[in-house]
């Protein structure tokens, strides 16, 4: 009797660990490459509503195999379009506008997409099923999470357009980019060391450590660093760091980071470069 309920639990473990292993998928990010029509209410020029987007790149989305069921999604401007046909050689995707409860809208061209590949059927993660990392509400504000459990990052709200993180720090879901709760200092995630190099922004409020001159800065996924969008983040130096950044990559001016102070980057749509503010 023993050596079955032993069997059991192993079982259990064993699917426990594939189903959250089948949950985790990371959204991806790209532009559009032209214009995209939505209603003459909000377009102002044109009474007809696009059924393609012509993107920067279509890689990783896939046609539904069931008709009129997508497992794809694409995200811009808090519109969703549930993909139904991709055409690898001219990079557009087709499908339904004002998905999921979203409202079609026009988007300009160079706008920000995040991609969702994968369908998220566990409903502890939204009401209904829905895309991976894509929901019609925001998860528990300060709630506890755990970064290995999640379906994907960032948890995007597509009615709001807000994202969230899950905070290896604190271990609770905080703000992430495009949400107005950011400003919250309880928002800190995960720490970057400085590189002789470019770093990636884990998330709206960060820690860099360590020393080294930072030639620029990777755009995280969530972040609409384009040519028709706006982003920032705020780096805290570590205590006993000092690294510098310099104006080689994404960066508008030099810079160092002393500890105890802030610096926040705001991008610049115009310049294309990451703006650095005075410490404070």
């Amino acid at each position: 009797m023993k050596t079955l309920q032993k069997a059991v639990l192993i079982l259990a473990a064993v699917l426990s660990f594939c189903g959250i292993s089948q949950a985790q998928v990371a959204l991806t990010q790209t532009t559009l490459t032209s214009s995209v029509n939505g209603p003459a209410l909000y377009a102002g020029t044109s009474a007809t509503i696009d059924q393609c987007m012509f993107l920067a790149s279509v890689t990783g989305i896939s046609t539904p195999p069931l008709p009129g069921s997508p497992v794809s999604v694409i995200y811009v401007g808090r519109e969703a379009l549930g993909v139904l046909t991709v055409n690898t050689s001219i990079k557009s995707v087709c499908g339904f506008r004002g998905y999921l409860g979203t409202q079609a809208a026009p988007h300009p061209s160079g706008d920000m997409v995040l991609i969702s590949n994968a369908y998220q059927t566990n409903v502890q993660y939204g009401a209904n099923p829905m895309p991976s990392g894509f929901f019609q509400q925001d998860p528990p504000i300060g709630g506890g999470c755990t970064a290995a459990n999640i379906p994907t990052t960032p948890w995007v709200n597509i009615l709001t357009g807000a994202q969230w993180l899950c905070s290896p720090i604190t271990g609770t879901w905080v703000p992430g980019f495009q949400n107005p709760w950011a400003i919250d200092s309880a928002s800190q995630t995960a720490t970057v060391p400085a590189a002789a190099g470019t770093v990636t922004p884990t998330g709206p409020l960060f820690v860099i450590s360590g020393a080294g001159a930072i030639t620029g800065f990777v755009v995280p996924i969530g972040c609409n660093a384009t040519a028709v969008g706006g982003c920032s983040f705020t780096v805290i130096a570590a205590a006993g760091s000092t690294w510098t950044w310099t104006a080689a990559g994404n960066i508008m001016t030099a810079g160092t980071g002393t500890p105890g102070h802030t610096f926040t980057f705001t991008w610049s749509a115009s310049l294309s470069k990451f703006v650095p503010s005075s410490f404070t």
